[in-house]
Order: C-alpha cells, then sequence, then structure tokens
C-alpha cells in the first residue's frame, strides 16, 4: 500500500513537473520561428504532390549563417518517427553553406530533456541534408538545435515549435 502511494506521488510531481510554464511567451499555439507558424502548409521548391510543414527559419548566435528545417510532411506527430529537411546559408541568406561539420538536435528546454535519440544527417546537396528518424514523445514546446563547426568555431542556431 505504501509503495503505492509512493508511487502515484511521484508520477504526480512528474507530471507537474512537465507542466508547461504560464509565462512562456517565445513560442505561440501552433508553433512559431521567426514569427512563422510551424505545422502546416508547403515548403518552396516542393515536389509536385508532396506536402511539407512549412519551413522554420533562424540566423545563428553569431549572424555567419541562416538554418532552414522543413518538416518533410504537413504536421509533425507525436510519438511517431519524422524526417526533416535541412538548408543552411551563409549570412546572405541565398549562398549554401558548407561547415566541416553539422549537427541537428531537438530539447525541451523547459524540462531539461532531448528526443531521447541520435539524429543523423544525410547530405542531399549544397548545403541540404535530410535528418530521418526523429521522435517527439510529448506535447510542448521543443526547441530544433542546429550546430555548425568551421575551423575552430562553432555556432548555433535555434528554433522553437509547439507540438500540441
Amino acid at each position: 500500500m505504501v509503495r503505492h502511494v509512493i508511487t502515484l506521488a511521484l508520477l504526480a510531481v512528474v507530471a507537474l513537473g512537465c507542466g508547461q510554464r504560464k509565462d512562456q511567451t517565445s513560442t505561440q499555439k501552433g508553433g512559431t520561428a521567426n514569427g512563422g507558424t510551424a505545422n502546416g502548409g508547403t515548403a518552396q521548391g516542393s515536389t509536385a504532390g508532396a506536402t511539407r510543414g512549412t519551413p522554420l527559419r533562424a540566423t545563428s548566435n553569431a549572424g555567419s549563417f541562416t538554418a532552414e528545417v522543413t518538416p518533410l510532411r504537413a504536421a509533425i506527430p507525436m510519438n511517431e518517427h519524422f524526417a526533416v529537411e535541412l538548408a543552411l546559408f551563409r549570412a546572405d541568406g541565398t549562398t549554401p553553406y558548407e561547415p566541416e561539420r553539422v549537427t541537428l538536435d531537438a530539447r525541451m528546454e523547459e524540462h531539461e530533456h532531448g528526443m531521447l535519440r541520435e539524429v543523423e544527417l544525410e547530405r542531399i546537396g549544397p548545403g541540404r541534408w535530410r535528418a530521418n528518424g526523429l521522435l517527439f514523445h510529448m506535447v510542448g514546446v521543443w526547441q530544433f538545435q542546429i550546430d555548425v563547426r568551421a575551423g575552430a568555431r562553432i555556432e548555433r542556431a535555434q528554433m522553437d515549435f509547439l507540438l500540441e
């Protein structure tokens, strides 16, 4: 009996700890990155008949590149694998950027955890990669984090997405 009470109490603490903070204002309902909605639409340059999510775009913390993450389906699901296309551009916003190393991850900063899996990137063209096997296991604000290394310099671009 005591064991069940302790287990229920722990579950309640975890559930309360995973709730969204009421003062969170950086991401609006529906998911945004730099003012754009992130859970519907068709990406520019998509092939005929292919439905993609709305691209999320952000400039790196030092301003030397811009990252664009486009879900390869209309809506990102919960507890299902999905893929995204990552495009990197130099500061001018149009020239493809080819750093020495690129990584993509997604985290829930409010909860201090990530996706519980490592993302592998497949190069598909100049400044473009496909990331397969992403999985968001709970609703809330997820942050895509794109890290690039060029020489001794490491930079990050990050964008928020609200999974409802």
